[in-house]
């Protein structure tokens, strides 16, 4: 007896106890139940009309049906619930509610993972009262069982993402501000993927389950699908868990091992479907979207501390050639900079290396894309370091650093957008006007890559002692001591 007492403590010891309070919070209340109880009402209703309407008509359905309760499910799964969960987060994070959490051995990591794996375990539910009415659906017409049964692991994989995708913004509303900018941003973008996934799963099943974006994809395709998502959730974690972290802590050296570790699958993955295909859209499409993602690790970078703590600087390797590697990865505004500015540069090789290595149809575009990738990313390098001086220049006392990323999105949005008005005023057509625009300098390859390297010069040059001196804290850090 004492021997299986033990295995049920270990069991215990082994439970989340993020996990326990959420679930204890939810079920004491009526909230979920009463959702629950409405859901499985209408499903029993929809079903209903549905057979009597099969007793009427020769129409299909049961896809009808079928495509009408799985609406309702993903939206459940994908909007209401994930939103709801964040919501809570957030309200805890600006309340100061979760600052009891880490008085406790809790660590950061635990406390993402229980909030997440309540989420999920909510998620479950939901779909455990949907699903057998769906199925209920194949004894109607017009319904194929592999296709709904794929069709549900996919809605569950991609409200997986979704309910990481708030717990992430949750994670970010550190104050009333900030709270209603990143609950409101990925509110929208949760109900606007939404109606996309939706209108694309709908191309899916009408095209077949093997055949899709015109090319044939098969058991690859899942494959592709479930190892990005996977990834994607995962990168959204570490990001979740590096807000969360006290404020000397090294945040941001597992997130971007984590997104150099993606860089390669991703990348593995659009060569494979270039080959497979025989076509460079892929390897251009994977450019665009690592591109998309080194912006916003830009913002992140120009929004890091800009002197080293105590803590990393104990943790830090004694030999320079270590120093200088994990300079790159730790956390600091300047060593941030120069992941994303190490990171480009691997990304326009890689493509021009395919290009040259293979034999693939519209090869020239990708000489052209490398070039556009270039000078996008010397632009949005540039105007993050122009961010930075005018902070410091002008609102050091009024802007923390943590939110210098705003900055950059107004310099950004300012170049952007003014030089469209200026010529509008001047009566200008030309386009040396809107060089300072990073979608249109993308496009003109010679002169739009001389203005981003011009953009990217300038914004070292103000910033050169700023950036030194940030490199020599951290080689020197702790050896004084010594």
């Amino acid at each position: 007896m004492s021997s299986l007492q033990n295995v049920f403590d270990r069991c215990d010891d082994l439970v989340n106890p993020i996990i326990v309070k959420e679930l204890r919070q939810v079920v004491r209340g009526r909230f979920f139940w009463g959702v629950l109880i409405l859901f499985l009402i209408f499903q029993c209703l929809v079903l209903s009309f549905s057979i009597a309407e099969k007793g009427m008509s020769s129409r299909h359905v049961g896809a009808e049906a079928l495509e009408f309760l799985f609406g309702i499910l993903f939206f459940a799964s994908y909007v209401l619930i994930p939103v709801f969960n964040g919501m809570k987060f957030a309200k805890e994070q600006t309340e100061g509610s979760d600052e009891l959490l880490f008085i406790t051995t809790i660590t950061p990591e635990k406390i993402i993972m229980g909030k997440f794996a309540a989420g999920m375990v909510f998620i479950l539910l939901i779909f455990s009262a949907f699903s057998p009415f769906m199925f209920m659906t194949f004894f109607l017409s017009g319904v194929d069982l592999s296709m709904t049964l794929i069709g549900l692991l996919v809605a569950l994989l991609f409200s997986s993402i979704g309910a990481m995708v708030q717990i992430c913004c949750a994670a970010l509303s550190q104050d009333t501000h900030s709270q209603q900018f990143f609950r409101g941003a990925g509110i929208f973008v949760q109900v606007t993927s939404y109606f996309s996934l939706m209108g694309m799963g709908s191309e899916l099943v009408r095209y077949g389950g093997v055949r899709f974006w015109g090319f044939n994809g098969g058991p690859g395709l899942y494959a592709t699908i479930l190892a990005s998502s996977l990834l994607l959730i995962y990168l959204l974690f570490r990001a979740a868990v590096a807000v969360i972290q006290p404020t000397g802590a090294d945040r941001m050296r597992a997130v971007r091992l984590t997104a150099s570790g993606g860089w390669l699958l991703t990348l593995a993955m659009a060569v494979y479907w270039a080959l497979e295909a025989a076509s460079a859209r892929f390897i251009i499409l994977w450019g665009g979207l690592v591109c998309a993602i080194l912006v916003l690790m830009t913002m992140v970078a120009v929004s890091e501390r800009d002197r080293i703590s105590e803590r990393v600087a104990r943790d830090l390797p004694a030999g320079q050639t270590g120093r200088r590697l994990a300079f790159i990865i730790s956390s600091g505004a300047a060593g941030g900079l120069a992941w994303v500015a190490m990171m480009t540069a691997f990304t326009v090789l890689v493509v021009n290396l395919f290009a040259g290595l293979t034999r693939v149809p519209y090869r020239g575009d990708l000489n052209e894309a490398s070039i556009a990738m270039l000078t996008f990313m010397s632009f949005s390098i540039g105007y993050g370091l122009f961010a930075a001086f005018i902070r410091r220049a002008f609102f050091s006392g009024m802007v923390e650093i943590r939110n210098n990323w705003v900055i950059m999105l107004l310099v950004f949005v300012g170049f952007s957008v003014l030089p469209m008005f200026l010529g509008v005023f001047v009566g200008s057509n030309s386009d040396l006007i809107m060089m300072g625009n990073p979608f249109v300098a993308s496009s003109k390859l010679a002169e739009g890559v001389l203005a981003g390297i011009g953009v990217l010069f300038f914004g070292l040059l103000i910033n050169f002692m700023w950036l030194k001196r940030q490199v020599d804290e951290f080689l020197t850090a702790g050896q004084s001591d010594k």
